[in-house]
């Protein structure tokens, strides 16, 4: 569990820190209210304790900030200001609970496993997974009634797979929730914790696989076998996990946040339709409408709805239009605004759209090969780690399916993986020189596509000819397909994987969303919504790319994008800019400032982490 802690009393810091680390607590520490408000927007915590009289930006106002942001972080507010006026103050600025100074420091600490129990829905103070275990309250964990000795990284990191059960946790996951941001242990470190943990569980009788590897996505805590005397007709299945349900999950809860913001925005347009009917809609009921309209055009598009975000974008053209009096007008905006009401209230296909959604996102693997049983069990093995496939049997087929998506502005693949013989021997001596010349076509092409060669010999001869021609990567027979499908996740990922690419925009919906939708490519993606705080997260995150909206409050993208070009070391950071508009006056503003790249409205992932892509690749 990761604490931020906001309190300028160093004392009291030195205090605290000491003690919630002995409960085994990550804990960060800030003395200000505006560094504060900067490591909890940028960073990941389970709770954060901040001091009602803070430099800078009192406890209040901070509180209030997080909420009005959207962010639900439990929050203690610490405070020497007695009575009930004061802790309704404090309650209603958004703090989840209120204690005075001095306070029992056992209190505390009580105080906060009842948070966090209550936000992780752990009703039960004690964690368990069969006779396994864990009281918080304690830091005592046990199986079958004995004891076990723990490390305290180790006690941790078994708290946080019995909360997070079943959820698959990457090695960054595991590091943002129980290291604190100064301590940045290396994945060898937190293996290393991970390995002795698994030892000593199996020592005392658990099950070897316990704390289960997913291959590619990280480590996950296996479901309890199920008690088979309970019925004849009980089958123990193991939880199939791959990054696909991840993503479909993830993307669903990212819906589930907006829905009831889109029902909102749905009412406004309704009531603005209702008075146009009646002749008096106001000028700002107007305005309203329209930037309703306007972004549920872009968010629908977003998750995948693309209908509702036609009607929605229709809407936004009705209302903006000068005949939006006339009876033909209003009858169009009646019946757009009736079927974009079924298309958001309908749950019927929910998942199917947003399944689709994922799956036109994922990166698309060219597989050229004629063995079809290898074919096969590569396919289910891509399929399995969030890769879409095509499968084709020789270099003519390739060139033909080329020339046919590029003519019609298909998806091209993001990396391909072919079959190539270097036995001397071969029975058609021209077919190696053919694939190769593939390799190299595929090279040449801009942007490049990554080629993953798999040949039957290991010869340094064979090696310099694919290298020659182009090729990424050279896999030599035998080789599994779960190796091969890893090698082909590097390739997919050569230019972004670990690149930290940061997206400012005041669209609330966009940030929760776009994290789901580009991790198959890998980026580390900060967020913030609020470009007043842009200059110290930007010196916090150090990003090797910037997204930038162009229409912000308070400061706009264009003129962020002016700041960073006069500066000695930010103006060469490449910068691309996110716009609802098409026209070329905005864009040639956007080009004057210093931006690399202008990409419209509502966002296509798979379209941006291309272009993010491309823009790293110029910069190494």
């Amino acid at each position: 569990m990761r604490i931020l802690l906001v309190d300028d009393d160093e004392t009291l810091v030195d205090i605290l820190t000491r003690t919630l680390a002995e409960w085994n607590y990550a804990i960060d520490v800030v003395t200000d209210g505006e560094q504060g408000w900067v490591y909890g927007s940028t960073y990941t915590y389970d709770l954060i304790i901040l001091d009602w009289s803070l430099p800078k930006l009192d406890g209040i106002s901070l509180c209030q900030r997080f909420r009005t942001n959207g962010y639900s972080i439990p929050i203690i507010l610490l405070t020497s200001r007695h009575g009930s006026q004061n802790k309704i103050r404090g309650l209603d600025a958004g703090a989840d609970d209120y204690i005075c100074k001095p306070f029992d420091i056992e209190e505390l600490a009580a105080r906060i496993r009842a948070l966090l129990r209550r936000i992780n829905f752990d009703f039960l103070p004690i964690l368990g997974w069969g006779d396994l275990k864990l009281d918080p309250c304690s830091c005592t964990v046990t199986y079958q009634e004995q004891p076990l000795s723990l490390s305290t990284k180790e006690y941790s990191l078994l708290e946080l797979f019995l909360r997070h059960s079943p959820v698959v946790l990457s090695i960054e996951e595991i590091i943002e929730n129980l290291w604190s941001s100064a301590e940045y242990p290396s994945e060898a470190t937190v293996r290393s914790h991970l390995r002795n943990l698994r030892q000593k569980l199996t020592l005392a009788g658990l099950p070897e696989d316990l704390i289960s590897n997913i291959r590619g996505q990280g480590y996950c805590l296996k479901y309890p076998e199920p008690d088979l005397t309970e019925t004849q007709t009980s089958v123990a299945l193991e939880p199939q996990i791959d990054k696909r349900s991840q993503h479909l999950a993830m993307l669903t809860s990212a819906w589930e946040k907006y829905r009831q913001k889109s029902e909102q925005q749905l009412l406004t347009l309704e009531k603005a339709v209702q008075s146009l009917l009646v002749g008096n809609l106001s000028v700002s009921d107007r305005v309203s409408a329209i930037v309703s309209a306007h972004s549920l055009a872009g968010n629908l598009g977003l998750f995948g709805f693309e209908r509702g975000s036609q009607l929605a974008r229709k809407l936004e053209q009705l209302l903006q239009s000068n005949t939006h009096q006339e009876t033909a007008t209003w009858l169009q905006l009646s019946h757009n605004l009736q079927s974009l009401s079924q298309e958001i209230k309908n749950n019927q296909h929910l998942y199917r759209q947003i399944s689709q959604k994922i799956s036109e996102n994922q990166p698309l693997l060219l597989i050229i090969d004629d063995d079809s049983d290898f074919v096969e069990n590569l396919t289910k093995e891509a399929v399995d780690r969030g890769i879409n496939t095509k499968i084709l049997p020789n270099p003519q087929l390739v060139r033909r399916w080329l020339a046919e998506q590029q003519a019609s502005n298909q998806q091209l693949p993001d990396a391909v993986l072919i079959k190539i013989s270097f036995t001397e021997d071969t029975s058609i001596p021209s077919s190696r020189q053919e694939y190769l010349a593939l390799v190299a076509e595929f090279n040449l092409l801009v942007p490049s596509i990554p080629v993953i060669v798999i040949a039957d010999l290991d010869l340094f001869k064979a090696r310099l000819q694919v290298a020659r021609h182009g090729g990424r990567f050279y896999l030599a027979q035998p080789v599994s397909p779960s190796q091969t499908i890893t090698v082909c996740q590097k390739a997919l990922q050569h230019s972004s994987l670990g690149k930290k690419v940061m997206v400012v925009d005041d669209d609330i919906e966009l940030l929760q969303a776009l994290p789901v939708l580009l991790e198959p490519w890998g980026f580390k993606l900060t967020t913030l919504d609020n470009p007043r705080q842009f200059w110290d997260v930007l010196q916090a995150v150090a990003p090797d790319l910037l997204v930038l909206d162009i229409e912000m409050p308070y400061l706009s993208g264009i003129e962020l994008c002016k700041v960073l070009r006069t500066h000695n070391y930010w103006c060469k950071i490449p910068i691309l800019f996110l716009s609802v508009h098409s026209d070329s006056t905005i864009s040639n503003q956007a080009f004057a400032s210093g931006a690399n790249d202008f990409v419209n409205k509502p966002v296509v992932p798979k379209q941006l982490a291309h272009r993010i892509i491309n823009h790293l690749n110029l910069r190494r």
